[in-house]
């Protein structure tokens, strides 16, 4: 009986501490940036659909995409859906078709193109075939078409107008990232107390259990101390003895 109260005791307090946990310590939220633009969700990554109102080369687009978002970029394109999605959300934002810049460029050390990320390219749509050719330009970069979907070449210092799509990973706010912090401080302080008083009170237990049946001190039997007889006791033995 003894034990399976301890047990109990021990279970409550770990489904106590789980609870905890799970409902304060892991509960982040990721969101899109909040400086101003319009930020649309897909996946783990937000996307800002806008138009210069000039001119402008692909360094300008890149300035632009990471004005208050120092994480944002031209848009990378790594699978059909994100294709799809850029495609399809351009026509809510703008009526008829435009060209849209791609966070692409041509490496020459590697004779291979390259997103601005860093990723190489893999997924790929173009209009005529492969991109790479040997008369690629060096400034090569990409626009895609808006009406079809599909990816041209173009020169980075092309001046024609175009739209511009930024791309930029979700970050947790910055005051629910602190929350989240102390509320898992907490949980591991409270979590650790709760493993001491448990194990404290399970070796009490069992120390409990296994010196019960002894006591600490020796049982010894009492003497009372040694008394001197009277005289007259004395006298009486004396007369005994002589008789």
């Amino acid at each position: 009986m003894e034990s399976a109260k301890w047990d109990y005791l021990f279970f409550v307090c770990t489904v106590t501490a789980c609870v905890f946990l799970s409902n304060y310590s892991f509960a982040v939220v990721l969101e899109c940036p909040a400086d101003g633009r319009t930020w649309v969700p897909l996946g783990n990554n937000c996307y800002c659909f806008f138009h210069l109102p000039k001119s402008s080369t692909i360094e300008d687009v890149r300035e632009a995409c990471r004005v208050n978002v120092p994480s944002a970029d031209v848009v990378s394109i790594n699978s059909e859906a994100e294709n799809s999605f850029v495609t399809d959300y351009s026509h809510r934002i703008w009526n008829g078709t435009k060209n849209v810049w791609l966070g692409m460029s041509f490496n020459v050390d590697t004779d291979s193109l390259t997103w601005f990320d860093g990723l190489d390219v893999v997924y790929t749509n173009w209009m005529h075939g492969d991109a790479y050719s040997e008369d690629t330009p060096v400034d090569m970069c990409a626009i895609l078409h808006t009406g079809s979907g599909k990816w041209e070449k173009v020169s980075c210092e092309e001046v024609s107008e175009k739209a511009v799509v930024c791309e930029t990973p979700m970050n947790p706010p910055k005051e629910k990232v602190a929350a989240n912090n102390q509320a898992l401080l907490s949980a591991l302080v409270i979590l650790s107390v709760v493993v001491i008083l448990v194990g404290s009170t399970v070796c009490w237990f069992f120390y409990q259990k296994k010196y019960s049946s002894s006591t600490v001190f020796t049982p010894f039997n009492y003497y009372p101390p040694f008394s001197t007889p009277n005289s007259d006791e004395t006298f009486l033995v004396d007369a005994e003895e002589r008789e």
